[in-house]
């Protein structure tokens, strides 16, 4: 009996330490090119597809519309909201200099993106907050 209430508390302590970690995934994106192929410098209202990941690393389609003004986009500040392709994930998505940031909700948790280190313009990661009183997200916003 005490070999497993010893058990047990190892399993707890070990799940609970575990739960209290942040999940993180990296991936490659190039908003310049992405700017450039869906001709974003000029105004639209279209509708833009992204092609990005999950927290888990799988592949998904984010339909989104450019909800950029002119006053930003001349500042080369482009803003998208929208959902994937299924419907379970709400995402807010901003470029600007040259770097990709924003946040997704899916089952009423955040998941944040944002460049993998402050000058990296093409390697990203998703992230959900980590336990703790930690700031997450877009700390410095380019549009004040």
């Amino acid at each position: 009996m005490k070999d497993l209430l010893v058990l047990i508390s190892l399993f707890l302590a070990v799940y609970g330490k575990a739960q209290g970690q942040s999940q993180k995934f990296n991936f490659t994106f190039n908003p310049s090119k992405f700017i450039q192929i869906n001709k974003l410098n000029k105004a639209s209202g279209k509708e833009v597809i992204f092609d990005l990941y999950d927290i888990h690393g799988k592949k998904t389609k984010y339909i989104t519309a450019d909800k950029t003004s002119e006053a930003l986009r001349r500042q080369k500040i482009y803003s998208f909201k929208g959902k994937s392709e299924d419907g379970a994930k709400l995402i807010t998505l901003t470029i600007a200099s040259g770097k990709l940031t924003g946040a997704y909700l899916e089952n009423g948790n955040s998941y944040f993106i944002e460049p993998l280190d402050k000058n990296c313009k093409k390697k990203y990661k998703i992230y959900t907050k980590p336990d703790g009183n930690y700031q997450v997200g877009q700390i410095e916003d380019a549009v004040k």
